[in-house]
Formats: structure tokens, C-alpha cells, sequence
């Protein structure tokens, strides 16, 4: 996790150089709308919006694993207070 935070800090740093380095006004046309702007402001507006494209498509598997995980620490905790009750002479 704490890979994950410094990258995306070098990342980020990179792309405000990036972006200053990088003034050149140039024309996007977008939906039939024309936009006027730097160069590397338009290009690191791209990079984020492909890291959040990145992290939806991500977040599916994430969730899943979650919910199989929690089910299997229900199974194991059951597990667990069962081997219990057999171990303390309860179930004889």
C-alpha cells in the first residue's frame, strides 16, 4: 500500500512538470464543442481520466474478492466454534 502511495506521488509530480513543461496552446474539438488550452494540461487531464477508467474496471474483481473472503471468515469462525464445542465435550 505504501508502494502504491509513493508511485502514485511520482506520478502525479511528473505530470505537474510534465504539464508546465508543455504550454503549447493547441484546439481539441470534443462533442462538436472546440477547446482551447496547454498542451500538457490536456494530456494529464487524459492521464486521469484513464487511471479512473483504470480503477472502475478494477473495482468488479475487487468487491468480489471481498464478499468471498468475508464468506470464508464466516465458514472458518463457524469452523472454528464447532472443533471448539467437540474439543470442551459439549457435542457427545
Amino acid at each position: 500500500m505504501l508502494f502504491a502511495l509513493v508511485v502514485a506521488v511520482a506520478v502525479t509530480i511528473l505530470a505537474v512538470f510534465f504539464a508546465n513543461y508543455n504550454q503549447t496552446k493547441v484546439v481539441i474539438n470534443l462533442f462538436g464543442y472546440a477547446l482551447q488550452g496547454p498542451m500538457g494540461l490536456f494530456l494529464v487531464i487524459a492521464l486521469g481520466i484513464g487511471v479512473l477508467v483504470g480503477v472502475l474496471m478494477l473495482l468488479p474483481s475487487v468487491i468480489s474478492r471481498s464478499w468471498t473472503l468475508m464468506r470464508h471468515r464466516r465458514k472458518l469462525e463457524e469452523l472454528e466454534d464447532t472443533y471448539a464445542r467437540k474439543m470442551s465435550g459439549g457435542d457427545e
